[in-house]
């Protein structure tokens, strides 16, 4: 079977990385790799990482673990890029410490790539506490050929991350083969949506070289923990204190009809994101009008999938 890195990147998860690390220790498969960067964490999560391992060394004797003290923080894209350069296997996956791997994920996924030569890998996951599961299949039906149960090969997948009904990067749900990260590395600096720009480069690095072997994986092998105050669900005094996702930044400008479709999917979630995460009226205010020029950009989004079938 092919062997399995895992990037762990650590931010204040004192509360949630022991239930993560557990998650791992409770697999049939163990990944043959584990490396923990961690970003300046000022609530003893990193102290809580060394004593949990310590603790259940014998459960991960045959695990390589490293464990990585950034001098700064850099946010999870960075953390990310530093995990996946000390990485050495064939696989590799990134697990945010805050999120769950079902025990028969690392086997189902190891044997997925080993029997069928697959590079890309999508998890769907299950949101918790509220219980909601994306990809939604029901509304993807058009871009799915199964395979066996809860197995899934994905045609024209750089269309097909551009549907509301998916989710790409979130809870980094992705198992790549490391090769194709050789040249692409996460936005630095980014710390919203970085993972969909990151993992939607690594598609198209995939799909200019070759074709096909993308799939989907259902079943709830990812839960991912939506913790009060992270970033994905902060409160903003200013409108400006939101960035543009790197998506839109990056792909605004292009004549690929799949970058544009992406763009207008992300910045349309991003603009109700804003508005719903913005403290006062008066700020909600002034972000439209700020942004009032991407409005066409995004709607034009749904007239382009439309006119594409």
């Amino acid at each position: 079977m092919p062997t399995h890195s895992i990037v762990i990147p650590l931010y204040n998860k004192v509360h949630n990385i022991t239930a993560t690390l557990e998650s791992l220790m409770l697999q049939k498969k163990q990944p043959d790799e584990l490396i923990i960067v961690d970003d300046v964490s000022t609530d003893n999560s990193l102290n809580t990482v060394k004593q949990y391992l310590a603790k259940n060394s014998s459960h991960f004797k045959n695990v390589r673990i490293e464990i990585v003290e950034l001098p700064q923080n850099g946010g999870p894209g960075n953390a990310r890029n530093v995990g996946l350069e000390r990485s050495t296997c064939e696989l590799i996956s990134f697990l945010d410490a805050d999120d769950l791997y079902h025990p028969d994920l690392l086997l189902a996924a190891s044997q997925k790539f080993e029997s069928g030569g697959y590079d890309f890998m999508v998890l769907d996951m299950e949101f918790l506490p509220e219980g909601d599961i994306f990809p939604r299949l029901s509304g993807l039906k058009q871009y799915l050929i199964p395979v066996t149960e809860n197995f899934y090969e994905i045609k024209n997948p750089l269309k097909a991350v551009s549907s509301p009904h998916f989710i790409l990067g979130v809870g980094s749900n992705v198992i790549v083969k490391r090769k194709w990260l050789q040249s692409v590395k996460y936005h630095s600096h980014a710390k919203l949506n970085e993972g969909i720009d990151f993992w939607y480069r690594v598609l198209k690095q995939i799909f200019t070289e070759k074709t096909g072997n993308v799939c989907l994986l259902s079943g709830n092998y990812l839960k991912v923990c939506e913790v009060k105050g992270s970033l994905s669900r902060q409160t903003y005094k200013h409108f400006r204190e939101i960035p543009l996702p790197p998506v839109v930044i990056r792909y605004r400008r292009s004549k690929d009809i799949h970058d544009r479709m992406l763009m207008g999917m992300i910045g349309r979630r991003w603009y109700w994101y804003s508005l719903i995460n913005l403290g006062s009226m008066r700020q909600r205010f002034l972000f439209i009008v700020h942004y009032s020029y991407l409005l066409p950009e995004f709607v034009g989004y749904e007239l382009t999938r439309l006119y594409k079938g």
